[in-house]
């Protein structure tokens, strides 16, 4: 899985979850689609689970779905740099 979590070591915050459950704050990084597909299927089972609220899973979603697009230019920058690369290289 390419989700990669960090935890701040400068404090121990920490916040309860349905059932009281302390849980470790953590951010999230993006990489790949995948990882926003796993990302919002977690926001899915939390908003599900009542775990979050509507308004933060919007929320979440609408950041998905921008972060999706980032990747995707991000992904066909670097395939179009590839490939123009590879056309001056061959130039005669």
């Amino acid at each position: 899985m390419n989700i990669k979590t960090v935890t701040n070591n400068d404090s121990a915050d920490t916040s309860l979850e349905a059932g009281g459950v302390r849980r470790r704050k953590t951010m999230v990084r993006f990489k790949t689609l995948l990882d926003v597909r796993r990302f919002l299927a977690r926001v899915c089972n939390d908003l599900d689970r009542n775990n979050i609220g509507e308004s933060k899973a919007r929320t979440f979603g609408y950041l998905c779905a921008v972060m999706r697009d980032i990747i995707k230019d991000s992904d066909l920058e670097t395939r179009v740099l590839r490939l123009e690369k590879e056309l001056e290289k061959n130039k005669p």
